[in-house]
């Protein structure tokens, strides 16, 4: 089994880094655009959606297998070839540990042999930029107190995907 392994510390409190996995709006500036659920549970559904780009088909399933706010969740991953052919499910787990005022986040992707080996390497660099850049960028925007999200204009994300085919409905 091989698997991607991706760690920050951000100097944010746990509630504010899970606000933004939790946060459709965020995951969409930070992630990619999606339909993940206002209200998560063990067994939702949901999409993530970019428009199909080279050997890529632009769409990821994915369910919430595990929930345990603010320090664990875990979800299947099934990614799709522009072929149509799926790859996965793999797993991708969030763990998020409280260190004072900072807060460790571990995402770990698991079974990632069932891509091609360019694929994961892509994966790899994919998960370090929004990780290392993009994420940080997305926690400064949530307001103290109410974890309400403040949307950015020019998402870090924007010039990375393209999105004229997701649907009217999802997170962008």
């Amino acid at each position: 089994m091989k698997q991607l392994v991706k760690e920050s510390v951000y100097p944010y409190p746990i509630e504010v880094v899970w606000a933004a996995l939790t946060n459709g709006e965020a995951l969409a500036q930070w992630l990619m655009p999606n339909n993940f659920p206002a209200c998560a549970k063990v067994g939702d559904t949901f999409q993530f959606r970019i428009d199909p780009m080279g050997p890529l088909g632009g769409t990821v399933e994915c369910e919430i297998l595990e929930l345990a706010p603010p320090t664990r969740m875990v979800w299947s991953w099934t990614g799709c070839k522009a072929s149509g052919v799926k790859m996965g499910p793999q797993r991708v787990e969030w763990e998020l540990t409280a260190r004072g005022t900072s807060t460790h986040l571990r995402l770990k992707q698991s079974d990632v042999g069932k891509m091609p080996f360019f694929m994961r390497l892509m994966m790899s660099f994919g998960w370090g930029t929004m990780v290392k850049r993009w994420l940080p960028k997305i926690l400064v925007r949530f307001e103290e107190g109410t974890l309400r999200y403040q949307r950015l204009e020019k998402a870090p994300n924007s010039g990375h995907h393209k999105t004229k085919t997701v649907p009217a409905e999802f997170y962008r």
